[in-house]
């Protein structure tokens, strides 16, 4: 609406007037037309309208000046705050009160006491100057002059953790109406309602993209929300305050700033007087000296350099850097009555150069000696979780627990060096992921669970193994912490950096790389203290279940069985598959006992099916169970389909119960699709591939094993040109009728139907795609690696060209390619072509002979099928890098 902005537009002039010359004259129509843009008369008109209103009053000259009612009385209002000295007040013990925090705590009171319910405040400040125990201070003076009763009734919400998720932010902040969506079975209060007649803290408001600053135009506006889900307006009495270290016009839309009317500015470090920056030592030290319950003496040169170094991170860093030497001082006397003594020696190099800046600040007869019955105050904000903070924790309350017991300062040192990595793995294996997984979502940052996620298919690929879904969970929440604590400049140092950087070197390179990411995405540096507890992380060794059904055939005759297992595991590229061999000389006992063996080998915790033919071992399962305790289901009357469908099932990790339900069908539905689609509609149907004609005369070769030649012809096109492949379907449609093309790509034309390469192999050859949906979200995730970790800028033609060759291969040449398979060709083939793209050196085969005399039809087709990917990105894959790509295939 028009009057609200002309307004708030003569609000926030008003009030910078009133701090910039002690007083309210007013502005003119005229002003605020020539501010807004806007014509003269129709801000004379509004003004008119809000005066009838008693909202603004005016002058009785001229030119009419026009100014906030209210804004008078508020001025007497601060000034009996202000000259109060019988009251206490927060801000009284804030250093630099007096100095140059003297106009930002006016402003802070003058906000708090505007009538009726405050006035929407933004900290600005770089970080670490102290803004959000600024806005706690804020809240407790409004409890002190009693604007707000409640001590509870301050919320916070960052809004980093929604930053590119609207629907989060209105679901976390306004709240759910019961039914909102899948999974919310009841009405749940947002973070807002903890605000009501109280204050509301935005940290990181510059986070919030523009849909995301709208959304809280309302409740500035007019007091009231809407809960994600529902229809009706909730009216609410809160202020809000928020918080940003970014330039307000560069990150905040200026519909947005406008209903902010008080900015309230604080000052860096380095723009603080000398006495405060001492003061603030002081008190730091006095809070160290509390902790640990013994007088603190801090030497010259230490606080010489204290004064002096640059501190870019203000005073959380400032804060943190004492925090950390006091831990190194106090280990040298705890077992000392003695004075802990701050030595020089005890800051970083980044500190010590302050001693080179002493022209600036002298600390000449400055002696710090702090007693350690100093009250501490509470200057900060609670994490929003701290899952991950007991590993901080961890290192200062144990090595209080170690003194205690006798042990000495370098035993104390070395244990804690040792339990430290102890600890992570035990705090790895307390997570529930499967409880935690969506618990966690909700509390870390979205952004930041993708950006991991997708790292952590090249952190397997590097590594050559599984990473398990706890150290995932673990690190995403350690990390999320991190973030948390670098912007407080909270750090600690890692007590055992050097030995990991040598006992655990690839992980320690693994931690660089996602260090060096991190700061780039978040603009935050990692220390190397912090790598090191990212490596151990990697290092962890937690074992998580994730067995198969286990597969045993068990057959009457010398060879029946194990040549059945023999085929299917060729077919299949495993040895899951056992074969047991009954003479028909064996008694029945003595099988039993030999396949017991073979099902206590074979268990890997999720069961064992037994495919037997006949008599006894039919039996056997739950004599087994009965002795072993294992859970074994036997299947009789078993053919070496059934073995194959039964092994396919469990290296796919189907359940023991599923696999026993799919063997037990007498036969498998195959050709359906073709057989009802194709002979009731097809002429002419149409292969196409683009990586050559290899795949779709293959194609034309199963379709014919099924289907009469005399009534489909099958034709094979190549797509490389798309515009030659459509004049070509054109050429054939003048004589024929085409009701079908076979591609992996939809080229889209009118009247033909398209069948993906998935669904025919689905529907021809009876494949269970099952795994399709984690397969797809497979691949938009390496997508991700390929465009931010692999830096491939043809990412979205290299994935695509790549999942169709392999896909095409699982089918031709029958290799069972599953999503661990999968996901390791495309980091193979991904980190390649970079590396070939780069002119680096590749990896030599070592079964190069082997592979061109065994497997030469895979690898000529590969070969082939890959022309197209060398063409386009201008590389050439050398024979061993055709071989290790066949090697991964075959699992040589």
């Amino acid at each position: 609406m028009r009057y609200e902005i002309v307004y708030e537009t003569l609000k926030k002039l008003c009030l910078r007037q009133l701090k910039e010359e002690g007083k309210i004259k007013g502005f003119s129509a005229e002003d605020i037309a020539l501010k807004l843009n806007m014509h003269r008369s129709n801000v004379a008109r509004e003004f008119g309208k809000l005066y009838k209103e008693g909202i603004l009053d005016k002058n009785d000259g001229r030119p009419v000046l026009y100014f906030i009612k209210d804004i008078k009385r508020e001025e007497k209002v601060s000034e009996n705050i202000n000259i109060s000295p019988e009251k206490p007040s927060i801000f009284n013990n804030i250093i630099g009160k007096d100095l140059s925090l003297k106009h930002p705590i006016a402003l802070a009171k003058a906000a708090i006491v505007y009538p009726p319910r405050g006035l929407h405040t933004l900290i600005v400040g770089e970080t670490g100057v102290g803004k959000s125990y600024f806005a706690k201070c804020m809240f407790k003076y409004a409890l002190e002059v009693n604007i707000i009763r409640d001590s509870g009734r301050f919320a916070i919400f960052n809004c980093a953790d929604y930053a590119n998720n609207p629907q989060l932010l209105v679901s976390h902040l306004f709240g759910v109406k019961k039914g909102a969506y899948t999974g919310a079975n009841e009405d749940r209060e947002g973070i807002i309602e903890k605000a009501r007649d109280g204050i509301l803290f935005l940290d990181e408001v510059h986070r919030l993209p523009p849909e995301g600053q709208e959304m809280l135009f309302t409740l500035i506006d007019e007091g009231k929300f809407i809960q994600l889900g529902s229809t009706k307006e909730t009216s609410i009495n809160v202020m809000i305050i928020c918080a940003t270290t970014e330039n307000i016009d560069s990150s905040l839309l200026k519909t947005f700033t406008r209903r902010i009317p008080v900015n309230i500015s604080l000052p860096s470090l380095r723009e603080r007087t000398s006495d405060e920056r001492l003061n603030l030592i002081k008190a730091f030290f006095q809070e160290e000296s509390k902790r640990i319950g013994k007088k603190i003496e801090v030497h010259e040169d230490a606080l010489t350099a204290l004064l002096n170094y640059e501190c870019p991170n203000n005073i959380g860093e400032l804060k943190s850097t004492i925090q950390i030497a006091s831990a190194k001082a106090f280990l040298r006397s705890m077992f000392k009555d003695e004075i802990v003594k701050i030595k020089l020696e005890d800051f970083s190099n980044e500190v010590r150069a302050g001693l080179l800046l002493s022209k600036k600040i002298k600390g000449n007869n400055l002696k710090l000696n702090i007693r350690e019955n100093e009250e501490i105050t509470d200057d900060g904000v609670e994490d929003k979780y701290s899952v991950s903070e007991n590993i901080y924790e961890f290192i200062e309350t144990r090595t209080e627990n170690l003194k205690n017991r006798g042990l000495d300062e370098e035993t104390i040192k070395n244990k804690i060096s040792n339990e430290v990595e102890s600890f992570i793995n035990n705090y790895l294996l307390s997570i529930d992921n499967h409880q935690r997984e969506d618990d966690i979502k909700r509390i870390v940052n979205n952004d930041l669970y993708n950006f991991l996620n997708s790292f952590m298919y090249l952190a397997e690929y590097r590594l050559k193994r599984k990473i398990t879904k706890n150290t995932f969970l673990g690190l995403l929440i350690h990390i999320d912490t991190f973030l948390g604590r670098i912007r407080e400049n909270r750090i600690i140092e890692n007590p055992k950096i050097d030995e990991i950087r040598k006992k655990y070197s690839e992980e320690f390179k693994l931690a660089m790389i996602l260090a060096e990411k991190l700061e780039e995405k978040y603009d935050a540096a990692v220390p190397m203290d912090e790598i090191g507890f990212i490596t151990m992380f990697f290092a962890a060794d937690v074992e998580e279940v994730n067995g198969r059904v286990g597969v045993i055939v068990a057959m009457h005759g010398n060879s029946t069985a194990s040549s059945m297992a023999e085929v299917t595991n060729q077919l299949l590229n495993t040895n899951h598959a056992l074969g047991f061999d009954m003479p028909l000389s064996m008694k029945p006992d003595t099988a039993l006992e030999k396949i017991e063996e073979l099902v206590k080998e074979r268990n890997e915790g999720m069961g064992v099916i037994l495919l037997v033919d006949m008599g006894s071992l039919k039996f056997f399962d739950k004599i087994i169970k009965n002795n072993t305790g294992i859970e074994v289901r036997a299947v009789d009357m078993a053919t070496t389909a059934t073995v194959i469908e039964a092994t396919r099932k469990a290296l796919m990790n189907t359940s023991l119960d599923e696999i026993v339900k799919s063997v037990d069908l007498e036969s498998r539905f195959l050709g359906s699709f073709l057989e009802e689609n194709i002979k009731s509609k097809k002429d002419v149907i149409i292969t196409a591939c683009s990586t050559g004609e290899g795949t779709a005369q293959r194609i034309k070769e199963i379709i014919y094993s099924k289907f009469d030649k005399e009534k489909y012809e099958v034709i094979n096109l190549s797509i490389k040109d798309e515009q030659e492949f459509k004049k070509a379907v054109d050429d054939i449609r003048k004589n024929s009728k085409i009701v079908a093309i076979i591609s992996a790509f939809n080229l889209n034309i009118e009247g033909i139907d398209y069948i993906s390469m998935d669904k025919f192999f689905k529907d021809f050859m009876g494949e269970n795609f099952e795994e399709n949906i984690k397969d797809e979200m497979l691949i938009q995730n390496i997508k991700i690696v390929y465009k931010d970790y692999l830096e491939l800028k043809q990412h979205d033609f290299i994935i695509n060209s790549l999942v169709e060759i392999i896909s095409t291969i699982k089918y031709v040449f029958e290799i069972h390619i599953d999503s661990e398979k999968l996901q390791g060709l495309l980091m193979h083939m991904g980190c390649l072509i970079q590396k070939l793209m780069n002119k680096e050196e590749t990896s030599a085969c070592k079964n190069l002979t082997i592979i061109l005399s065994r497997h030469q039809d895979i690898f000529k087709y590969l070969q082939e099928s890959l022309n197209n990917l060398e063409e386009k990105l201008n590389i050439s894959f050398s024979e061993d890098d055709l071989a290790n790509i066949v090697e991964i295939l075959i699992n040589l």
